[in-house]
């Protein structure tokens, strides 16, 4: 017997849920398309690695025989998502069959040796932080919406990771917007590096929302190491020049306006019902003592809204009105700021209740009024 061990088919379960996330279906390799498990003292392993992002899950095991191989992701994650019993028993002869029973259910299925598959890259060169797993969630959530599909500029594919001592800032932006959102850290350490958004997005969906949980992590000059309590990912660090976001921000402004959020979320929803794929026309923002005036003009008709503000003035910008809505919908609190420097300058919205978030949106050129 080359492998033999038995855990709870819940835990396997979620534990293949996330390495099969950095698996590729469409890989050239048959290598590629497989899930590693090792099994080993009292715990069983299970990693995926598309050599882009790595994803390791460790779970308690009841080991018989330590050993390894690799088995279809698709193949393994299905039998074990619909297997009828809570215990699940994997074994691998030395004709590499692997024999996987739960209750009444029984499979014989092929499995491939685990020499050839791609060794996690080690991370070198470390330097570390640790933040609470809730605030890393809230980061990625407020700034991946951000990130640029362009291969164009590739660096702007993934989200600048900031640190300072004691304060971590993320930074994504896609040529349109930019999002910007920070927290503190426990780590004394200065480095910046892009992550890709791929990877993140996968990080994000392993993060809790358990204010006591931490996510440790570690940066190397290539690779970067996120620990997370029995779940480990690994990714790329990319290469490049990032937007130098700390002089490319407006830091006075002489245009300043106050607004609630959900007022102006219906308000853009019910004026962008006249903007399609092919109607990309720009919302009109017109500011006046006390009221906030947004209307559009397309082939398919004309329409206005209005709702009310503080402070401001008179200002008439343009928007592409997703832009506006992506960075309100992300928005924490009820009230926010308008900032901009004129018509043609760049937007600054910040959320009164969470000054460490701010998103720029920059405007579009209007034709004449409407």
């Amino acid at each position: 017997m080359l492998m033999q061990c038995s855990c709870r088919q819940d835990l396997l379960n979620a534990a293949l849920g996330h390495a099969a996330r950095a698996v590729s279906a469409r890989a050239a390799a048959e290598m590629l398309k497989g899930i590693l498990l090792e099994c080993g003292g009292e715990s069983l392993t299970v990693t995926g690695n598309d050599l882009e992002l790595g994803i390791v899950a460790v779970l308690p095991a009841e080991v018989q025989t330590p050993g390894s191989c690799v088995l279809d992701a698709r193949m393994i994650s299905e039998i074990v998502r619909r297997a009828p019993g809570d215990e699940i028993l994997i074994s691998v002869n030395d004709r590499y069959i692997a024999n996987i029973r739960c209750g009444a259910s029984e499979f014989d299925v092929t499995a491939l040796p685990s020499e050839n598959y791609p060794v996690l890259p080690e991370v070198t060169g470390l330097r570390s932080l640790t933040v609470p797993q809730a605030e890393l969630k809230k980061l990625l959530n407020m700034t991946l919406f951000s990130v640029s599909d362009a291969e164009t500029k590739h660096i702007h594919t993934g989200v600048l990771f900031d640190a300072e001592p004691e304060t971590l800032t993320l930074v994504a932006l896609d040529g349109h917007r930019l999002s910007l959102s920070k927290v503190p850290h426990s780590g004394k350490d200065t480095f910046s590096a892009v992550l890709p958004a791929n990877s993140l997005r996968e990080l994000e969906r392993m993060l809790t929302g358990d204010e006591d949980a931490n996510a440790a992590m570690h940066i190397g000059a290539r690779h970067v190491l996120v620990d997370l309590d029995g779940l480990t990912l690994v990714t790329r660090v990319m290469e490049g020049d990032f937007f130098k976001y700390k002089t490319g921000i407006p830091k006075t402004n002489n245009f300043r306006a106050v607004l609630e959020v959900k007022p102006l979320i219906r308000t853009l929803e019910r004026v962008g019902l006249l903007i399609t794929e092919k109607l990309k026309n720009p919302v009109r923002l017109l500011f006046s003592e006390g009221k906030l005036t947004v209307s559009c003009q397309t082939a398919m008709g004309r329409a206005q809204d209005d709702i009310p503000c503080e402070e401001g003035g008179d200002l008439e910008i343009g928007f592409n009105h997703r832009y506006l809505l992506d960075a309100l919908r992300h928005m924490e609190g009820e009230r926010f700021r308008f900032e901009t420097g004129g018509p043609v300058s760049p937007c600054l919205l910040t959320a009164e209740s969470d000054e460490d978030t701010l998103f720029m949106v920059l405007p579009v050129r209007l034709s004449a009024a409407l």
